[in-house]
């Protein structure tokens, strides 16, 4: 039975692809980055560090010194419940409950106006100034930024079902599903 203290580098997890390791709670800045690129990361504990509490959909946690078929172990059940989370379906009901699997969440109705429309239109560009127009049809919104301040609340709330939504600039926003810049591979 061999223990490892020091973290592994993924280039040391042969078969595993796009799940990052750090040091928790050393690396919380890479950490943050990670999550905002849509990346999987596996947090290394360190000492008696306790994990974090907001642990993220994309993310698990193991102790060090820890054994590498239980890494290992690890990475191959983060990989499968992000394989199986991406292909689940995604709605937004009349009570203003988005839903994705199992998974779901409460939203404003503001909220509920900007993700129908980004959900029914997924991966597609979905302009500030539709937007504009179905939560305040027949009048202007009421101030320059009104629909990012919705966009911005409605992001933290995605985040918990493996979904992002990005800004392009000039245009408006898109949803997308999460990890959209990385393929996960399983081992053999």
């Amino acid at each position: 039975m061999t223990l490892r203290s020091e973290p592994l580098q993924p280039d040391h997890l042969p078969g595993f692809d796009g799940i990052e390791l750090l040091r928790w709670p050393d690396q919380e800045l890479a950490r943050r980055a990670l999550e905002r690129a849509g990346i999987p990361r596996i947090l290394v504990l360190t000492g008696s560090g306790e994990p974090p509490s907001n642990l993220g959909f994309d993310e698990d946690w193991i102790r060090a010194p820890y054994r590498q078929s239980d890494l290992e172990a690890r990475v191959r059940r983060l990989a499968t419940l992000l394989r199986e989370q991406s292909s689940q379906e995604l709605w937004v009901d009349e009570q203003r409950v988005m839903h994705r699997g199992n998974r779901t969440v409460l939203l404003t109705a503001f909220e509920s106006v900007i993700a129908q429309e980004l959900v029914v239109a997924a991966g597609k560009v979905v302009s500030r100034g539709h937007l504009e127009q179905v939560l305040w049809p027949g009048h202007r919104a009421p101030g320059q930024r009104a629909v990012d301040a919705v966009v911005y609340r409605l992001r933290g709330r995605c985040r918990g079902l493996g979904l992002s939504i990005d800004t392009v600039r000039g245009k408006g926003f898109v949803l997308r599903r999460a990890p959209s810049r990385q393929t996960l591979h399983s081992p053999k």
